[in-house]
């Protein structure tokens, strides 16, 4: 009886392993997408890295930069502005809108720093800011 259907489980046995061939296939293919695309996130990581890397290099005039604030700000705004070592605090209170989006987006944005701690608090139409950053 089995040689009766002998050439038909050859058929059969050979769609399987075509089945499987093309399931094989397809499982590395997308595992090699997946590589391909975790090794260019790694790449563009490392780029942005350098690039950091270059500016962090430059620090020497963040201290300047940040002092850059007292000639902006009138002295009466500024409670607190310390720069030590490698760290800066600075507290400004009664600012407004546009003081308040210049010194973050004038001074501290385009100051290669890492912010710790940031607080903005709006008292009435003026804002207080709390700062904590170091580089």
């Amino acid at each position: 009886m089995l040689r009766r259907y002998q050439n038909e489980s050859m058929i059969l046995l050979a769609l399987l392993l075509l089945i499987a061939a093309l399931l094989y296939k397809n499982y590395y293919a997308t595992r090699l997408q997946r590589g391909s695309l975790k090794a260019t996130e790694t790449i563009a990581k490392i780029e942005d890295v350098a690039t950091m890397k270059k500016l962090w290099e430059k620090s020497s005039s963040v201290p300047q930069k940040l002092h850059g604030i007292k000639t902006y700000l009138p002295a009466i705004k500024i409670k607190t502005l310390q720069i030590e070592k490698k760290k800066a605090q600075l507290l400004l209170e009664g600012l407004n809108g546009n003081e308040l989006n210049r010194i973050t987006g004038k001074f501290i944005a385009s100051i290669p720093v890492q912010i710790t701690e940031m607080l903005i608090r709006r008292d009435g139409p003026y804002y207080r800011l709390e700062l904590r950053c170091k580089w």
